[in-house]
């Protein structure tokens, strides 16, 4: 799920080399996906529109158009970039040494409590209930997540139940999206979190006990 790579984005320039025309032409795609993003995030669905991305990105509603004609294609290529940014993080995060479950459901919960992303997200699904693609897209997004997840625990773990695996994931994302829903707007303590995670790990040991064995929760939990 993004959080503030528009902004940061807004500000910056990437450091690919690229004959002047195309870096040029990049660069306005770029601002302009960056634009609607923030205008997404901040005026959502309702406000939308052409005009307020081509304000923020700082270019006549005429540019704008000559990229993307509609404001649904516009959203669609919105989308695409917000799912590719997620998940190049989760394969970040994947690559980190020593990454196991728990330090997974710890990046899931992480992301799912940052208000940024919560605010998109529940945009996006939102859109999903009115437009076909938009609805496709999420759930190839959703569902090529799980199986990013599914596929590092298994190489981290060659000798787990596959099918336990799948089914951790999935209750390791179902807990990642709904805490997204009742605490991404208003935020949650770091003791509530703490204990959050302790307690999908305890639901965890029973879905997949091979890879979260009992002996390896907080002492608190294992009564």
């Amino acid at each position: 799920m993004a959080e503030n790579g528009a902004t940061n984005r807004l500000l910056t320039t990437g450091s690919r080399r690229a004959p002047p025309a195309q870096a040029r032409e990049g660069h306005v795609i770029d601002r302009i996906l960056d634009s609607a993003e923030l205008v997404l995030r901040d005026r959502g669905y309702a406000g939308f529109t052409t005009r307020r991305v081509a304000e923020a990105a700082g270019i006549a509603p005429g540019n704008l158009s000559y990229h993307y004609p509609t404001k649904l294609e516009l959203l669609r290529a919105l989308i695409k970039r917000l799912m590719a940014d997620y998940s190049k993080r989760l394969q970040d995060a994947l690559k980190q040494p020593d990454q196991g479950p728990e330090e997974l459901l710890r990046w899931l919960l992480g992301e799912a409590f940052t208000r940024e992303a919560n605010s998109l997200f529940r945009e996006l699904w939102a859109m999903a209930l009115h437009d076909e693609v938009v609805r496709d897209a999420v759930d190839d997004f959703y569902d090529q997540v799980m199986t990013d997840v599914e596929s590092a625990i298994l190489a981290a773990y060659p000798t787990a139940s596959p099918q336990g695996v799948r089914d951790l994931v999935r209750l390791m994302s179902v807990i990642s999206e709904g805490s997204g829903v009742i605490y991404g707007l208003r935020g949650v303590s770091g003791k509530d979190h703490e204990r959050l995670v302790a307690l999908a790990m305890r639901l965890a040991a029973v879905v997949s006990p091979d890879l979260v064995p009992t002996a390896a929760l907080p002492e608190a939990l294992q009564e």
